[in-house]
């Protein structure tokens, strides 16, 4: 029970990554707070979790009105937030010529400025309180360029830059943050990708089709909130070695991608097998 009585408001929460956190948080005593688009769909998790202290809060993460009444009504109801688990968020399957801008700002607007509103609105609580922790969904793709995930890879990096220098300026409230480096676990993510005019690539890619199991990633997340690690990777083989490679053989990196990713595309394949995002 490492989270008793613990508030963990958790965004993204009706499927995958998020909904297999609920389940760990829960199971270690958290009260919790989950959200997302689908009210039905965090009703079925919050059902699951068999925990006598869930908060639904459904509302659109884009939506800033909307995120500012959700952060008043988690604050009526418990008073602050201990843990900020922001998860959610949408990736990309389309070169970057053939994205229409429109597509970028969207993805932009989902995963990043969103993230960084709701946090800048729950954040003066937890200065108050000199308490709390930001636990974000991030990606291998935050490491390095990935074909086809232009965006996608763009707003990943911001959310490293933000987080980094947030956790550097609150640490003097005892405030921390974790980026969750992902890739490999079996969610949905490549299913509701969105494809370079906007509609959704609709697809299971083979790296999550194969797959870790979301409740092998909410064990790893969990172990790493625990001791407030930076970050926490959580990565399938051989996707750790391409962080390896990045580091000390950018070169090597950048031709296996090509070769690995790109090319199938530009000869007109179809499918992602690059075996490198989550």
């Amino acid at each position: 029970m490492r989270f008793k009585d613990q508030v963990v408001w958790i965004t993204g929460a009706s499927s995958g990554i998020g909904e297999g956190l609920a389940y760990g948080f829960a199971a270690e005593g958290a009260k919790l707070v989950l959200s997302a688009r689908r009210e039905d769909e965090l009703k079925r998790v919050a059902a699951a979790c068999n925990s006598a202290d869930v908060l639904i809060v459904p509302f659109d993460m884009v939506d800033e009105t909307a995120q500012g009444k959700a952060v008043e009504a988690v604050l009526a109801h418990f008073g602050h937030v201990d843990i900020m688990v922001q998860n959610a968020g949408i990736s990309q399957r389309a070169l970057a010529k053939d994205t229409d801008l429109a597509v970028d700002r969207r993805i932009m607007e989902l995963d990043y400025f969103a993230v960084v509103g709701l946090t800048k609105k729950i954040l003066p609580s937890m200065i108050a309180r000199k308490a709390g922790h930001f636990v974000v969904t991030s990606s291998i793709a935050a490491k390095f360029g990935i074909p086809l995930r232009s965006a996608y890879c763009a707003a990943k990096y911001a959310l490293h830059g933000f987080f980094e220098t947030l956790a550097v300026e609150c640490a003097p409230y005892n405030i921390g943050a974790s980026l969750l480096v992902i890739a490999g676990v079996a969610t949905k993510i490549s299913q509701s990708a969105l494809k370079g005019d906007g509609s959704t690539w609709n697809q299971i890619d083979d790296t999550q089709a194969k797959g870790m199991s979301i409740t092998e990633c909410a064990r790893i997340v969990l172990n790493g909130v625990v001791r407030k690690d930076r970050e926490i990777n959580v990565l399938v083989p051989p996707t750790g070695f391409y962080v390896l490679l990045k580091r000390f053989f950018p070169g090597l990196l950048f031709r296996m991608m090509v070769r690995k990713t790109l090319a199938p595309f530009v000869k007109g394949q179809v499918g992602v097998k690059s075996g490198v995002e989550r």
